[in-house]
């Protein structure tokens, strides 16, 4: 199928050298869309509206390229489309058939899905204007890992102000009437886009830059331990690492079995173990007595309907889920069991779209970000209950598809000639 040589632009030979400017634009470009600077959940930090901004501009970006370059994209991109198009549509509309929350309010419980569309954004814009080579992907993603780190923990120390008049405590609302919270982990575990921070150490690692890794790794380690403190992202981070490490020595001869066992495994293992605790009315090992309460609900209404998809009710509609089960739940809080809530049988296809993207981009680019990007998949599967691996995350997911881009085609180390006369390769 024919690749667009502007949308889609991609580095001929490996002296390619983009100039400065270029690699700042990306820089720039990729912190402002990466949600760095999106207003956080407890909207404490980041910059209002600027979410609604960039999905705006993604939404536009997309009708650009079905207008006018629908011949130009390829099978992962449609894959990309329709599962993107099923994540944002159907939880409003079986939210309102289930609870009849006005689709309105569905819609802006789901506007995040969008966000994955900002990998047509970037690549529509300033993704065609230069070829990027191998040291200009590492300059950028190094530039981008100490701009996240620096921004981080200005915020953390409070050398930036926080928003005030409109901001509220998400951890202590998640517990009953009366909880008084005792966490003192820093609120900078709710700013957006700790991912980016991950991006230089994985390439790095990807690269087989082992030692240049030690110092971002390091650094990537006190973060966690001190910023972000979020122990769900650490062990996908964790798991991530050694995925690359397996993958950059197999990326040529990579079985699709495996792509396809690693998530039935997990899926079927960990909905066995629910299964299990919630019939003895035991509580999950890993999740705190909120999440479990959380689990019960959940699970029985998905049980009792025959895995219907159920949607996800707004907290700006009737107080969300606690007008109907008398607690605050936070499905994508629920990981697994929140997704088999919120799609019920549909799952199982939106979860195989995601797979055959990140399928088809590995296959065919095998390539540094390919890597990534599948073991960023393989991982979330492996830690499926701990977060919304569908919903949550999409900036990361795009900008992995972008890069997997910019890098090109890769064969045996050596980038190629991706675009022939007229068609692709």
């Amino acid at each position: 199928m024919q690749h667009n040589t502007t949308l889609l632009k991609m580095p001929q030979t490996n002296g390619i050298m983009a100039s400065m400017y270029d690699k700042w634009l990306m820089v720039i470009s990729l912190a402002i869309v990466s949600g760095l600077f999106f207003l956080s959940d407890d909207h404490r930090f980041g910059l209002a509206f600027l979410r609604e901004a960039i999905i705006g501009l993604s939404l536009l970006a997309v009708a650009y390229v079905l207008m006018l370059k629908k011949d130009q994209l390829d099978s992962a991109d449609w894959y990309f489309l329709v599962m993107v198009g099923l994540l944002f549509m159907l939880p409003p509309i079986f939210a309102y058939l289930n609870f009849h929350q006005p689709l309105q309010y569905g819609f802006l419980e789901e506007r995040r899905t969008l966000l994955y569309l900002l990998y047509f954004l970037i690549m529509a814009t300033i993704g065609g204007r230069k070829g990027y080579g191998d040291g200009d992907l590492e300059a950028i993603l190094k530039y981008l890992f100490y701009i996240a780190l620096i921004w981080s923990v200005a915020n953390a120390f409070a050398l930036i102000p926080r928003n005030s008049g409109f901001s509220f405590s998400v951890h202590a609302e998640q517990f009953t009437e009366g909880f008084i919270a005792t966490d003192d982990r820093f609120e900078t575990r709710f700013m957006e886009g700790g991912f980016l921070i991950t991006l230089y150490p994985y390439y790095l690692i990807a690269r087989g830059y082992f030692l240049k890794a030690v110092v971002p790794i390091l650094l990537l380690a006190t973060y966690m331990l001190y910023i972000n403190q979020t122990r769900g992202f650490g062990l996908l981070i964790a798991i991530v690492f050694i995925w690359i490490t397996i993958l950059r020595h197999r990326v040529n001869n990579f079985n699709i079995s495996v792509l396809l066992l690693i998530p039935v495994v997990f899926v079927l293992g960990y909905f066995a173990y629910f299964l299990y605790a919630h019939a003895f009315g035991d509580s999950v090992i890993f999740y705190d007595y909120h999440r479990n309460r959380e689990l019960h609900v959940l699970l029985g209404e998905a049980l009792r309907d025959f895995f219907m998809p159920h949607g996800a009710l707004s907290l700006q509609f009737n107080e969300g889920f606690r007008s109907v089960y008398g607690i605050n739940i936070y499905v994508s809080d629920i990981g697994l069991t929140g997704l088999i809530f919120k799609y019920g049988i549909l799952f199982i296809p939106l979860a195989f779209l995601m797979i055959m993207t990140v399928y088809l981009l590995f296959s065919k680019y095998k390539n540094d970000f390919s890597i990534i990007l599948m073991a960023l998949l393989l991982a979330n599967f492996m830690v499926a209950p701990l977060g919304d691996f569908l919903g949550r995350g999409t900036e990361g997911f795009a900008l992995l598809m972008v890069l997997v881009r910019l890098q090109g085609v890769n064969h045996e180390h050596k980038y190629i000639a991706c675009v022939r006369r007229g068609r692709a390769s």
